[in-house]
């Protein structure tokens, strides 16, 4: 037989009512009666029968969270981060993802509809259509975009400003004295990947680095042995860089195993440093890297979201969140070359 709250509330001593808050999370109630109420809930095994709420007060208590699977796993820690400030704002998260080349998007949002969810974030999946959104808004289900964004009407969007976070990671090289250094980037004509280049290359033009000077390696995706390949071909040249900033730890993390196959260390004779912050702690070295301010993100998800659910012909934002750079001391000043230390040795 199912345990209902009326078990609940004679096994702890309390109302029903006092039960609905705590398990609503609605409400004051005191540190010891939320104790005994969480004691017998336990003890029962209540499982709460979301649908039934859902059909009574037209609110599920379900946020979805559809991403698009990949590689470098960025999508997963704001998906982490997402959760957490949501559950802590009293929502349950239910978490799809798209798959590379399927395009599956249209069944996966049945499937959130199905589930009367109360509002969905789209984290880094650009293959929703407008029709689409469409079908969510009409079932009251707002929508937020996060890293990748839409140009909809009723989409709101949480952008990174890439541009911004890769012209400093490239100032960081510049500071230290390195005045060769290169980019591998992924050379797709999105906005995400066409701003992270444009801040790599701006930031050389502003310290005088010519654009036809400047090295910027393109790969197809974000993959390790694309990162290892390019690596590979900048070492080759006549005059190599001196050090690699990476748009992604994945292509920072083959951009590594290339610099130690050619005998060189990191970062006595070589420097680098990667973007999202996902592999970066994990090498060895741990690498220098672009994080996203994680905590902030899962805040602002969570806020918009309700933004929108409290008014729904509110107007579409768009916001955008700052980077952190992450210094582990694996962008270090450039060795002297033999020339170099040859005229120093004569003056």
């Amino acid at each position: 037989m199912a345990v209902k709250m009326a078990d609940i509330a004679r096994e702890a001593g309390v109302s029903i009512g006092t039960v609905g808050r705590v398990l609503h999370r609605n409400g004051y109630v005191s540190q010891e009666a939320r104790k005994r109420v969480e004691a017998a809930v336990s003890r029962l095994g209540y499982v709460p029968n979301v649908m039934a709420r859902a059909l009574k007060s037209q609110k599920s208590g379900i946020i979805g969270c559809l991403a698009m699977e990949n590689v470098n796993g960025l999508f997963q820690r704001i998906n982490s981060a997402f959760t957490q400030a949501a559950e802590q704002a009293g929502y349950q998260i239910v978490t799809m993802l798209g798959r590379s080349g399927h395009r599956d998007e249209e069944k996966l949002i049945d499937q959130f509809t199905g589930l009367r969810v109360d509002g969905l974030a789209v984290i880094s999946n650009k293959n929703l259509t407008g029709a689409l959104f469409d079908k969510l808004r009409a079932r009251g289900i707002p929508v937020v975009a996060v890293e990748r964004t839409y140009s909809h009407p009723h989409v709101d969007n949480l952008s990174v400003r890439d541009r911004e976070g890769c012209y400093q990671a490239a100032e960081r090289f510049l500071q230290k004295g390195h005045r060769r250094v290169a980019a591998i980037a992924a050379g797709w004509a999105e906005p995400v990947e066409a701003a992270r280049r444009e801040g790599f290359r701006q930031a050389l033009c502003d310290w005088g680095v010519p654009r036809e000077r400047q090295l910027v390696q393109t790969v197809g995706q974000y993959r390790l042995e694309e990162g290892r390949a390019a690596m590979e071909a900048l070492l080759a040249l006549d005059e190599p860089p001196t050090g690699v900033f990476c748009t992604a730890d994945t292509l920072a993390a083959g951009a590594m195993q290339a610099i130690y196959q050619a005998g060189r260390r990191v970062p006595e004779d070589f420097s680098i440093a990667g973007y999202d912050n996902v592999l970066a702690a994990q090498l060895a070295p741990a690498i220098d890297s672009v994080d996203l301010d994680m905590e902030r993100i899962g805040e602002r998800i969570v806020s918009i979201l309700r933004r929108r659910m409290e008014a729904p012909a509110a107007p579409a934002i768009w916001e955008e969140l700052d980077t952190v750079y992450i210094s582990r001391g694996t962008v270090a000043s450039p060795k002297a070359s033999p020339a170099t230390r040859a005229e120093s040795q004569l003056k």
